[in-house]
């Protein structure tokens, strides 16, 4: 089922049109803020900034800083939110449950590769912000500025060769797909309780978005440690790039967005197991 499943979206120009516009991404950050403003410091998050000329390895850490906000969570809804939405609108959803295969191994073979893709559109940010920087500014180390212990009197800094940079790069990578979970999984719920793939999808996306109003809201600070989404949460990542690593809400953040991702994915497969599907 996940075979068939892959064919029938590598088949789809979606999919590849969202990975290539995220691909873009990086490249256009290369053209944009590597060659105009190249030796102005760009800012990660909460823990750190880093000069874009120094290294062709700080692109893909400006590029995934920059496109967290609203675009890989918008990326990842799209695959999430069309899978089941998707072949509902088409009309094909009821054909598809009309083989002699148990819903619950179609549903999974949605998810697994919808999943993929997911994890795709995180890789290709890290490779395009990689191959537009080095062939832009070289393989060399990278100094991180520690924007928290730095003082007008005293610059914070660490400096990482290029394969430790490489490595935490990854690291980050991985760690910012996690923080992507629970909005897949929002989005795969949508998903299976309507035939509208764009509301799915923006269903996905608003989940961020609603998550990091609240946790601005000054009267609900007491609810952001449990809400799926946060701004300390999803920019934790950048404390892999100080020196010693500043991970004080990596655990925390896994744990919140396992527990979310793990409810809506059962919510999907219970609906969807248990709904009378017609579309």
């Amino acid at each position: 089922m996940i075979g068939v499943e892959l064919v029938k979206q590598l088949h789809r120009p979606r999919g590849w049109v969202t990975l290539g516009l995220v691909a873009a991404v990086p490249i256009v950050l290369v053209l944009v803020v590597g060659l105009s403003r190249p030796t102005v410091a760009e800012r990660l998050g909460d823990y750190g900034s880093v000069v874009t000329n120094s290294s062709g390895l700080t692109l893909p850490l400006i590029a995934l800083s920059a496109m967290l906000l609203f675009l890989l969570p918008l990326a990842v809804a799209v695959f999430a939110g069309e899978t089941v939405a998707g072949e509902a609108s088409w009309g094909s959803l009821r054909y598809l449950l009309a083989r002699p295969v148990p819903r619950s191994r179609v549903l999974a073979s949605k998810a697994v590769v919808a999943a993929g893709f997911s994890v795709a559109t995180v890789v290709v940010v890290v490779v395009s912000g990689v191959v537009g920087g080095v062939l832009a500014f070289g393989w060399h180390p990278v100094t991180v500025v520690d924007l928290q212990h730095t003082t007008v009197f005293h610059v914070a800094a660490a400096t990482f060769s290029a394969p430790a940079m490489v490595l935490r790069t990854l690291a980050a990578a991985a760690f910012i797909l996690a923080t992507l979970a629970s909005t897949f999984a929002f989005a795969f719920f949508l998903s299976t309780l309507t035939t509208r793939p764009f509301s799915a999808v923006a269903g996905g996306v608003g989940l961020s978005l609603v998550s990091r109003a609240l946790d601005n809201v000054p009267g609900l600070h007491a609810l952001s440690p449990w809400l799926p989404v946060t701004d300390s949460g999803t920019t934790a990542w950048t404390g892999f790039f100080t020196s010693p690593p500043q991970t004080t809400d990596v655990v925390h953040t896994l744990v919140v967005q396992a527990v979310y991702s793990a409810g809506f994915l059962i919510a999907a497969f219970v609906w969807f197991t248990r709904s009378d599907i017609v579309a």
